[in-house]
């Protein structure tokens, strides 16, 4: 038992952190899932904390390692959602459920009478747990398919979600008459936002470069951006910094519980973060944009399937996994 932790220490960019009297709701929720687990499925689904499959997270089609969606039964899934409801608020449930359903329509679209789209698949998502659940040493849990990547890594009461990625192909669409536009309020806030700018704010927010064909920090990729790019939101008037605050929460209001007090701690001082726009203000044309601070940043981008496809991104620099947490820990226990 490491009693000297709990005066704690610094964790994630600087947030303390300590070793929890009882077990989080999401490490709890985590035993439970792995509990409703038979033998074979749990060797398929948990990794040591520091396997290199840990690092290896893709947005892309396809398999992944970990314990498939479509390998579940029925109390399995429910373990599982209850796992995902310790993270995820209500908006972010309904996001991730509407861009996973989209595998469906896809399948539709992309088959042919000869064969059948197998590479869409909402049953290949996959969830993988690293690490001991059972005791105080860090752990995270991923879930990850096309278009989701949700990694949550946890130290005592210090919490990573990052890498986060979300994206919807198509970006709307309909369905038994209903409209589904998992990322509505990502696009619409933004756009808003960019519109209502004037004079020279417009003019070094709105950058004369190509919109590129995907988010820039995809994996493998962590540079940090040029802090002087783009606009301070600390500049915008009463009425764009409400745009501006509620861009940010469609980001952070995604996740609940401690996932949403570290996500909103992270643009707790909203004068540090930039925004940027490259492409039309106009809907229906290419655009990309970009929130980001010395820290982090979030991307939008939407230019495939002629700007019907959309890919967000949320990175943290150097904190990506809980590395920071992660490391300081671990040094500090082996002196």
């Amino acid at each position: 038992m490491r009693t000297a932790l709990v005066a704690g220490g610094v964790g994630l960019l600087g947030l303390a952190w300590a070793t929890r009297a009882e077990p989080s709701a999401m490490r709890t929720a985590a035993a439970t899932f792995l509990a409703t687990l038979e033998e074979n499925e749990l060797e398929a689904a948990r990794f040591p904390l520091h396997a290199a499959e840990r690092r290896e997270w893709s947005y892309l089609p396809g398999e992944r390692k970990g314990i498939a969606l479509r390998e579940l039964d029925a109390d399995e899934r429910k373990a599982l959602r209850g796992l995902l409801r310790t993270t995820l608020s209500a908006a972010g449930e309904r996001r991730l459920d509407e861009i996973v359903a989209l595998e469906h329509l896809l399948r539709e679209r992309e088959s042919t009478p000869d064969k059948v789209a197998t590479w869409r698949d909402a049953g290949a998502y996959s969830v993988a747990v690293f690490g001991d659940v059972g005791g105080v040493d860090p752990w995270s849990w991923r879930l990850e398919g096309h278009h989701v990547v949700l990694h949550f890594t946890e130290l005592g009461n210090a919490l990573a979600i990052t890498p986060h990625f979300l994206g919807s192909n198509p970006a709307r669409s309909e369905r038994d008459g209903k409209v589904v536009e998992p990322l509505a309020e990502e696009q619409a806030l933004a756009r808003k936002l960019v519109q209502s700018l004037t004079g020279s704010l417009r003019d070094r927010a709105v950058l004369d470069q190509p919109v590129p064909q995907d988010v820039l920090l995809t994996p493998g990729k962590i540079e940090r951006f040029d802090d002087d790019e783009g606009i301070s939101l600390a500049e915008l008037d009463e009425a764009q910094a409400k745009l501006a605050d509620a861009l940010i929460e469609s980001y952070v209001g995604r996740f609940d519980g401690p996932a949403f007090e570290w996500a909103r701690e992270q643009f707790s001082n909203r004068g540090t973060v930039r925004f940027l726009w490259l492409g039309s203000t106009e809907p229906g044309k290419p655009h990309y944009y970009r929130l980001h601070s010395a820290g982090r940043s979030i991307e939008y981008v939407n230019i495939q399937n002629d700007t019907n496809h959309v890919h967000t991104l949320w990175r943290e620099f150097g904190a990506d996994f809980g590395d920071e947490a992660v490391r300081n820990f671990e040094g500090l226990t082996e002196k």
